[in-house]
């Protein structure tokens, strides 16, 4: 006969909320037994408050911070951490020829897109595109270096991508069977997961869903101005900016991406958005692995193009849905598979 402490113990979820980078965290997870769950939910929210304490510019301590407020030209002494997460930055700058770039401190304060927002004037504006880009920054082993004395990276576009990563791994490696965390939005699974339903909401309406999509594994993050927008001189305007032009990116409608790292879709999803669905279809062809669904405004209501990759996994309540196919040019043939949806 075996004793208590010697009894199989049925599996545990453990849930936990948070709030970090100015935004909120839910943690679930699974694990084998309630105390191995809850390590590994501390294991994430330990993560994720050490990457909110090195990459978050919202706190002029942290160390990208830091690094914003450097002397240029001169060799800025960075941890192993945040080389690591500025080169996942500079990668999808290169893949993404520009389109994501968070070296636009500059631009963002111009446009004074973390307040009311506001029109900057030609000079600053010129002033505020001159120092922006990545192409200021440098990088060895340890060492950072930037040559622009205006320059600084935004977090905002890549930060909650890289603490997703960095905490699932956490909280794997403490034991859990499987974590689904959901960042401000974006939605990362890991592990051994049942299907989770999530949301694709209105570009205008957040609280309005327009179509779900069912995932077991990897990351989903949209990009749009239905949470946040800036009204600039009566002006409605987006807070996402055009690297390139300087200017907010017109405001067409939202992207949703799905990939299998939290950092690429949470990059990607931006860059996506400023391409806008017809660059941005032609980025995706050849990238298999990148998911996507572009939901557009037109005179007809909501229109969607989704990768084919999703067919299955996509229900659209409201609008035209359009599938794509990644390995063919962009032309009517690929864009052959058409559904309508209505409310």
């Amino acid at each position: 006969m075996s004793s208590s402490s010697d009894a199989i113990q049925d599996p545990a979820t453990v849930e936990r909320r948070a709030w970090a980078m100015g935004t909120q965290v839910n943690i679930s997870v699974e694990a084998v037994d309630r105390l191995t769950a809850v390590d590994a939910s501390e294991a994430a929210l330990r993560t994720v408050a050490e990457v909110e304490a090195r990459l978050s510019t919202w706190v002029h301590d942290s160390e990208l911070s830091r690094l914003n407020s450097a002397v240029p030209d001169a060799d800025f002494p960075i941890s192993p951490e945040l080389g690591s997460d500025l080169r996942v930055a500079i990668h999808w700058w290169k893949e993404t020829r520009g389109a994501f770039d968070p070296g636009i401190a500059s631009l963002v304060s111009a446009w004074d897109v973390r307040g009311s927002g506001r029109q900057p004037s030609g000079v600053e504006l010129q002033s505020a595109r001159t120092a922006a880009g990545l192409g200021h920054l440098a990088l060895d082993p340890g060492v950072a270096r930037i040559d622009a004395a205006d320059f600084g990276i935004d977090e905002g576009g890549f930060g909650k991508g890289v603490a997703l990563r960095q905490a699932a791994d956490a909280a794997r490696s403490a034991g859990a069977d499987c974590v689904v965390l959901d960042f401000g939005g974006q939605v990362a699974i890991e592990g051994d997961c049942r299907e989770v339903r999530v949301d694709i909401a209105d570009p205008d309406l957040r609280d309005e869903r327009i179509a779900v999509l069912t995932i077991r594994s990897g990351s989903v993050a949209t990009s749009g101005n239905s949470e946040r927008g800036m009204v600039v001189n009566g002006v409605a305007r987006g807070h996402l900016l055009d690297p390139q032009t300087g200017y907010p990116a017109p405001d067409w409608g939202s992207v949703t991406v799905v990939a299998s790292d939290p950092a690429a879709a949470d990059c990607l999803s931006t860059a996506l958005y400023i391409m806008g669905p017809k660059a941005g279809g032609e980025w995706l062809l050849g990238r298999p692995e990148i998911e996507v669904v572009f939901a557009e405004r037109s005179g007809e209501g909501t229109r969607m193009t989704a990768t084919s990759g999703l067919k299955g996994r996509l229900e659209v309540s409201v609008g035209n849905l359009t599938y794509l196919h990644q390995d063919q040019a962009q032309t009517e043939g690929s864009l052959a598979i058409k559904h309508n949806h209505r409310r």
